[in-house]
């Protein structure tokens, strides 16, 4: 019975062995392929802000939420309010440095970053109504398509057949065969936020933006294994 335990335990280490060796035989290749699929802007996504400062809390936020209720006002009847979002609400007292004994604070601040999404239809409509309101500060523009997932997917569909064709011609100029997906990384990048107004200009001015065309690029870093023919 020893014998044949040895005999099933040296077996069992040589399969293992081999099936081992086989794969470190096995050659690699790498590659990264970017692709970019473009579509028809949709949607809008304002970036905006309100920042104000008084020797009172209390007083700094009534000037910002002054400001807020001018702005939602301003957007009635060509946006719903309910699509102006705030994304964070600060207030915060400032001490100066300089001045380690000083007890109460110079001024406070309300920092509000908000979010704004109109279709592009209503661009300029909205921007203008923005801009009429003092105390607004409009950080930047970017578009975006109906279904923003769906040019990822189309990006990430391209640069993967991309990849695999350079692999293909790696594997056909060294011999090799049986391509398999070792590893595989992806990322994926669009247009930074659009254009930037300050406060000044946007009340000497009532500006007006050209919706550009939505961009997605996928870029894809794969490994594949392979064997001689």
């Amino acid at each position: 019975m020893r014998r044949i335990a040895f005999f099933l335990v040296s077996l069992t280490f040589l399969a293992t062995s081999r099936a081992q060796t086989g794969e470190l035989q096995r050659s690699t290749i790498s590659v990264s392929a970017t692709a970019s699929v473009t579509a028809d802007p949709a949607i809008a996504d304002f970036r905006l802000s309100i920042i104000t400062r008084q020797q009172e809390a209390t007083a700094a936020f009534k000037t910002y939420l002054d400001t807020y209720n001018s702005l939602e006002n301003s957007l009635k009847g060509i946006v719903d309010s309910t699509r102006l979002m705030t994304d964070n609400l600060s207030v915060t007292p400032h001490f100066d440095y300089k001045k380690p004994e000083q007890v109460s604070p110079d001024y406070y601040q309300v920092t509000a970053s908000m979010s704004l999404s109109v279709p592009v239809s209503d661009l300029n409509k909205a921007l203008g109504s923005v801009t009429s309101v003092e105390g607004i500060t409009i950080n930047g523009i970017a578009f975006r398509a109906k279904d923003q997932e769906k040019l990822e997917i189309q990006a990430l569909d391209l640069a993967v057949r991309r990849a695999r064709e350079k692999a293909e011609s790696i594997a056909r100029l060294e011999g090799l065969s049986d391509l398999k997906v070792k590893s595989m990384s992806t990322s994926f990048s669009r247009p930074p936020i659009g254009p930037m107004y300050g406060m000044a200009e946007a009340s000497m001015v009532a500006p007006s933006v050209n919706a550009s065309s939505v961009s997605v690029s996928a870029t894809i870093e794969t490994t594949y294994t392979a064997i001689p023919k």
